[in-house]
């Protein structure tokens, strides 16, 4: 962490000195900031951007924490309070089908956008063509959130946010995981639960970045030696196993999922199973274990390390 610490602050020092940056951050381009996003991208910005666009909602909830403001978006980010009503929208929903003649009309001098969505990263590659700036991030642990408020904060000049909502968190992180006995670490299965058998698989680190946050917390994920089970709830390598602890993440309908899966739950092979047994099973809230907890990782370390070495 202490690496993007000083490159934040090496590059808001720069910004206030001289009010334009050469050099600063990963890229090398002569302007007001320049970067290499997480698609290996360089982004240069020639001045502070004023009409952001934003076409994730866990983004826009970064840029706003950065001390940004979301003057274009997507539905999904209203919806979650991250941008006012009446934003002007690229997409109704997520962020998925942009509408690329709604985004220049809007003439944005900086879009943010996730990596992860091909869409997304097609539309990276045309805003080059025409010069508009965009930024592609990939935010699957809490170093890489960040790495990306790293960049954010440099641009907004808020090195006062980035020590509030990344480098106080990532002490608050340090300290729980320093204060987690790994020896006592107990055997967990982690679900992505749909509202029927085919949409409900068991996930690794590798594939949810909830799995990596139980995986450095010392929880022996079942599913790493049983692939089967990412391919859905293999009940004889689940019984085999026996997790003494089982988290779910809903998707889709919250309501249906839990309902489908309180209906498996209450299969007679399944209350054999120790976790289901003892009541050592909950579903995740979804605000900190399917959208990206952002500020709130270090309330997201404390539930689980809570709920993995607590006695009841």
């Amino acid at each position: 962490m202490k690496k993007y610490i000083s490159l934040l602050l090496c590059a808001l020092m720069i910004l206030a000195l001289f009010g334009c940056a050469e050099n600063v951050g990963e890229g090398v381009a002569e302007g007001f900031y320049s970067f290499t996003d997480d698609s290996g991208r360089g982004v240069n910005l020639k001045n502070q951007p004023q009409n952001v666009a934003v076409l994730f909602s866990s983004y826009a909830e970064m840029w706003t924490l950065a001390g940004g403001e979301v003057k274009i978006t997507v539905g999904e980010s209203i919806e979650r309070g991250f941008a006012p009503e009446g934003t002007p929208l690229v997409d109704s929903g997520a962020g998925k089908t942009v509408d690329r003649e709604a985004l220049l009309a809007a003439e944005p001098d900086l879009v943010i956008a996730s990596a992860d969505i091909a869409a997304q990263a097609e539309l990276a590659a045309y805003l080059d063509t025409v010069g508009i700036p965009c930024a592609l991030f990939r935010v699957d642990c809490f170093a890489d959130y960040e790495r990306a408020m790293t960049h954010l904060c440099a641009i907004t000049g808020r090195a006062d946010l980035f020590e509030q909502n990344v480098a106080a968190v990532g002490a608050e992180i340090d300290k729980i995981l320093a204060d987690v006995d790994k020896s006592a670490a107990p055997r967990i299965l982690f679900v992505r639960c749909g509202s029927s058998y085919g949409a409900t698989k068991a996930k690794v680190a590798a594939e949810n970045f909830v799995c990596k946050m139980l995986e450095e917390l010392g929880a022996v994920n079942i599913a790493d030696a049983a692939p089967e089970l990412s391919d859905g709830l293999a009940l004889e390598a689940i019984l085999a196993a026996d997790p003494e602890v089982i988290f779910f993440s809903t998707m889709g309908n919250e309501q249906k999922s839990r309902a489908y899966m309180d209906s498996v739950l209450a299969g007679e092979a399944w209350q054999t199973l120790s976790a289901v047994r003892e009541g050592r099973y909950v579903y995740l809230d979804k605000n900190l274990f399917q959208f990206k907890p952002n500020s709130r990782w270090g309330e997201a370390y404390k539930f689980l390390a809570e709920y993995l070495y607590s006695e009841n």
